[in-house]
C-alpha cells in the first residue's frame, strides 16, 4: 500500500474543500454540462468495458437492461434532472414549479416527480414516481425542507470518502455527484476492486474536477479502504455496500468488533451515509389473471431476481403468495420455468458459490435450476412463521425463495405487508403486483397498506429499482436505522431535487404492457419495460433514451419509440 501517494491524494483535495463549498452555482453547473457531454463521448467504452468483465455474449438483451440503463443512462438522467435544479436555485425559480402535491391516506405530504415535463409524460407514460415526505413536512414548508446545503451561508468545506460499489456501476459516478452537488463536499473515491477497470472511463468522465482538485480516484483492497477511513484528513463517509462492510469499518472486525458494537464505541467516528442493501420481496396479491397477465409477470418477477445475476441491492429475494388463491401454484410454476431457462451467464461477483452453497446447507430443499453458468436456485413453499434464512440474509445472488400467507386479498395484504416489515431483513425495497380489478375492490385498504410499508423503495406493478434510475427521487433505506442496528443504511441519494426530509420513493406502472395495457381499459402506452431480461430491444433503447435525456428533442422520438416498442 502506497500511503504516501494516498496522502498526497487526500491533502490535495482538502486543499479545495471550502472554494468547493463557496463555489457560485453556475460554476457547478458547467461542471456538470462538461460532465454530461463526457459521459457520452465515453459511454460506448463504459459499456464496451463492462460487457467484457461480465461476459456478456454481443447482442444480449443483458446489455441494455443492465450496461446501459444502469450505467450511462442513470448519469446522464442524473445530471440533466439536476442542472435544471441548479439552475432554479441559481435563478431564484420555484424548485416546485412542475411538481404536483398533495397527501397520503395517513397525512403525509406526497411530491409527484415522474412525469416531471411533458417529454416524461410521453416516455413514461403510465408510470409514476411519487417521493414521501417524512412527518412535519408540510405543503407550507417544504421549500424550506429543501436543498439544504444551499441555504447555508459561507459553508466550511468538508471532505468525504467515497467507497465505490463493485456491481452497477452508475452508483460510483451518482453517489460522487450526490456528495459534491446535494451536500457540497469534496470527495476522494475509492473504486471496488471488482469493478476499478472503470477507474480510467471515470477518470475522464469527471477530468474538469479532478484536474481542479475537487475530486481525486484511488485503488486498492481492504487495506486502502481501512486506512482511508481513518485518515484524519477524512471527514465524512459515504458506502453502498453490505451492512457487514459497514459495521467493519465503524467498530472493526472479530470478537473485538462485536465488543465495540454492543457498547456502541466507535472505532470510526465520522458521519457514514451508506445504502447496504438487505432481502427485498415480492407480494403478489390475487386476481382474475388471464394467460397472458401469468406469462408477464412471471417475466418481471425474474427479472427482479436476475438483473445483474443477483448482485443488487435491489434484488427481489422473497415472493410472497396468496396461499387462497389458485394462480398462485400457476405463477410459480412459471416462475421455475423461466428460472432455470433464462439467458446462461458467468457468475462474475466474487464469493457467489460460497453465497448459494450456504443457502444450499441452511436450506436441504433448495432446487438447482439450470446447470453451469446457468445455475439459479430456488426454494419454494418457506414457513412465514418460523426463522428461516431467507428471511434475514441477503443472497446477493442468483437465488429465490418463496412463502405464502392465507385470507382473502384484503386480509392477504395486511398480512404481507405485516411479514415484510416484521420478519425481513432490510428496509430498501419491496414490490407489489396487484390486477386493477383487485386494487379497486381494496380501495383505501390498498392505499393504507402502501402507507405502511417501512420501505425507502416501493414498486406497484413494477420493480422498486426503476427508484434507483429515476433521478429526482429520494434512495435509500426507509429512515430511522442506528449504526448499531444499520440494516440497508442511513440517509439517500441521487434526489436531484434536493429533499432534504423524504421517507420513502413510490413507484407505479401499468399492470399490462401497451398494447395488452389499452385493451383491457388502462390509460398507458408504455410497452415492456427495457430493463426486462427479455426484452430484444433493450440495448438500442437505452442507447436512444441516453441520448435523449442529454439533450430531449422531438425529433428523436420517433426512433426512440419505435425500438421500445419492437421490445
Amino acid at each position: 500500500m502506497d500511503t504516501e501517494h494516498l496522502d498526497q491524494a487526500l491533502a490535495k483535495v482538502a486543499e479545495h474543500k471550502t472554494v468547493w463549498a463557496r463555489l457560485p452555482i453556475k460554476d457547478k453547473i458547467q461542471y456538470l454540462l462538461e460532465i454530461r457531454q463526457a459521459t457520452l463521448d465515453n459511454a460506448q467504452q463504459w459499456a464496451d468495458a463492462e460487457t467484457k468483465a461480465k461476459r456478456l455474449r454481443a447482442g444480449s438483451p443483458l446489455i441494455g437492461a443492465e450496461v446501459w440503463l444502469a450505467g450511462p443512462y442513470g448519469l446522464v438522467a442524473w445530471l440533466s434532472a439536476s442542472i435544471q435544479t441548479l439552475t432554479a436555485l441559481n435563478t431564484g425559480a420555484d424548485l416546485l414549479e412542475h411538481v404536483k402535491l398533495r397527501r397520503s391516506v395517513d397525512g403525509k405530504v406526497i411530491a409527484r416527480v415522474l412525469p416531471y415535463d411533458v417529454y416524461e409524460q410521453l416516455l413514461f407514460n403510465g408510470i409514476t414516481a411519487d417521493v414521501w415526505m417524512q412527518d412535519g413536512v408540510t405543503e407550507e414548508n417544504l421549500r424550506a425542507n429543501m436543498a439544504g446545503f444551499y441555504r447555508r451561508e459561507d459553508p466550511d468545506g468538508v471532505l468525504a470518502l467515497v467507497l465505490g460499489a463493485g456491481n452497477v456501476s452508475a452508483i460510483v459516478p451518482l453517489d460522487i455527484l450526490d456528495r459534491m452537488i446535494n451536500c457540497g463536499e469534496v470527495v476522494v473515491c475509492k473504486m471496488n476492486p471488482v469493478n476499478e477497470y472503470l477507474g480510467p472511463v471515470f477518470e475522464s468522465i469527471f477530468g474538469p474536477l479532478i484536474r481542479d482538485g475537487y475530486l481525486a480516484f484511488v485503488y486498492g483492497g481492504g487495506d486502502v479502504g481501512e486506512y482511508l477511513t481513518r485518515h484524519d484528513a477524512v471527514q465524512a463517509i459515504h458506502i453502498t455496500g453490505s451492512a457487514h462492510t459497514h459495521d467493519l469499518i465503524v467498530y472493526g472486525p472479530g470478537e473485538e468488533g462485536q465488543r465495540r458494537k454492543a457498547a456502541d464505541d466507535r472505532a470510526v467516528d465520522k458521519p457514514i451515509n451508506s445504502e447496504l442493501g438487505g432481502v427485498g420481496a415480492t407480494i403478489v396479491l390475487p386476481g382474475p389473471w388471464a394467460e397472458a397477465d401469468f406469462r408477464y409477470q412471471s417475466e418481471h418477477v425474474v427479472t427482479q431476481k436476475l438483473h445483474n445475476s443477483g448482485h443488487n441491492c435491489v434484488a427481489s429475494q422473497v415472493l410472497v403468495l396468496p396461499a387462497d388463491w389458485d394462480g398462485g401454484a400457476r405463477l410459480l410454476r412459471e416462475v421455475r420455468r423461466r428460472l432455470g431457462t433464462a439467458e446462461p451467464r458467468p457468475a462474475y461477483y466474487p464469493g457467489t458459490g460460497q453465497r448459494l452453497s450456504a443457502l444450499q446447507q441452511a436450506e436441504p430443499a433448495t432446487e438447482v435450476l439450470g446447470s453451469g453458468d446457468a445455475k439459479r436456485m430456488l426454494v419454494a413453499g418457506l414457513d412465514p412463521d418460523a426463522e428461516q434464512y431467507g428471511f434475514q440474509n441477503e443472497f446477493f445472488a442468483p437465488a429465490m425463495v418463496t412463502t405464502s400467507l392465507p385470507g382473502d386479498a384484503g386480509e392477504f395484504l395486511r398480512r404481507a405487508v405485516d411479514f415484510c416489515n416484521d420478519k425481513l431483513y432490510g428496509t430498501l425495497s419491496v414490490n407489489l403486483i396487484v390486477h386493477p380489478k383487485t386494487r379497486r375492490q381494496l380501495g383505501a385498504d390498498f392505499d393504507r397498506a402502501i402507507a405502511a410499508l417501512r420501505y425507502g423503495g416501493v414498486g406497484i406493478n413494477a420493480w422498486a429499482a426503476a427508484a434507483f434510475l429515476i433521478a429526482r427521487a429520494a434512495w435509500g433505506a426507509y429512515p430511522g436505522h442506528t449504526y448499531t442496528d444499520v440494516q440497508s443504511g442511513i440517509g439517500v441519494v441521487h434526489n436531484a431535487l434536493m429533499f432534504d426530509k423524504p421517507l420513502k420513493t413510490v413507484v407505479s406502472a401499468p399492470f399490462r404492457p401497451f398494447p395488452r395495457s389499452v385493451e383491457h381499459g388502462e390509460n398507458t402506452l408504455f410497452p415492456k419495460p427495457p430493463w426486462f431480461l427479455t426484452n430484444k430491444t433493450s440495448e438500442s433503447t437505452a442507447r436512444k433514451l441516453t441520448e435523449f435525456v442529454a439533450a430531449p428533442s422531438a425529433a428523436k422520438l420517433p426512433a426512440l419509440f419505435a425500438s421500445a416498442l419492437r421490445g
